[in-house]
């Protein structure tokens, strides 16, 4: 499958090197394409992997994934051109942060407050016929792929209001190593998952740790 990626962060880059590594072509949208760590990045992904614009990695893909930290969001989806999200699957793996990291207690503090989410926000911008997937927001980029922890695999909760989109999205994660997925209903849904970040945050602020992620026990 052709993937674009807009965001050349680390989640964007981590992904990126997943899916390629399952076989698929990705293209990663930036604001500088040509910047010397991304195209050396791009150079050891192979020819599976390209850097472009945000319109170029939109145009380019056939499912997309917003990677973008939450204040340049708006303007990425904007750049990449409306119409090109037009019926296509969207993963939204973003968190609607401040931008100001965390307080003394590790704790970060969200912009949109309790009565709207990041998902149902970019929902909202893009055309009604793409299909939006909250996803991959409630885990740290160092283990998004092949999360096998210790203690067993973690859970990867998904919201969504296209059950096809949510099929391809849960195949998509599966590839990457996610073999638990709880999908949680609609994109609304997604004012309950993206404060499971601010957990996994504090966590692993207070315990200095990236190896951690959530599991929903099941009888």
């Amino acid at each position: 499958m052709k993937i674009g990626i807009l965001g050349s962060g680390p989640v964007g880059l981590t992904l990126g090197k997943g899916l390629i590594q399952t076989g698929h072509h990705v293209t990663i949208g930036t604001r500088n394409p040509s910047k010397e760590s991304l195209q050396q990045w791009v150079k050891k992904q192979g020819k599976q992997a390209v850097a472009g614009t945000f319109r170029q990695a939109a145009e380019f893909g056939e499912l997309l994934l917003i990677c973008t930290s939450w204040v340049g969001t708006k303007k990425a989806i904007e750049a990449a051109g409306i119409w090109n999200f037009k019926t296509k699957t969207v993963v939204d793996v973003t968190n609607p942060l401040d931008g100001k990291g965390p307080d003394e207690n590790g704790r970060l503090t969200f912009i949109l407050g309790h009565n709207n989410s990041a998902g149902e926000q970019i929902q909202a911008w893009l055309p009604p016929d793409a299909n939006v997937v909250k996803a991959l927001s409630c885990i740290g980029h160092e283990r998004m792929l092949l999360p096998e922890l210790k203690e067993g695999a973690p859970t990867m909760f998904i919201a969504g209001n296209n059950a096809d989109a949510k099929k391809e999205v849960v195949n998509l994660l599966y590839q990457i190593g996610w073999h638990d997925v709880a999908d949680m209903g609609t994109i609304e849904m997604s004012r309950s998952i993206e404060p499971l970040s601010i957990l996994w945050a504090a966590y692993g602020f207070l315990n200095n740790s990236t190896a951690h992620a959530f599991k929903l026990l099941k009888k």
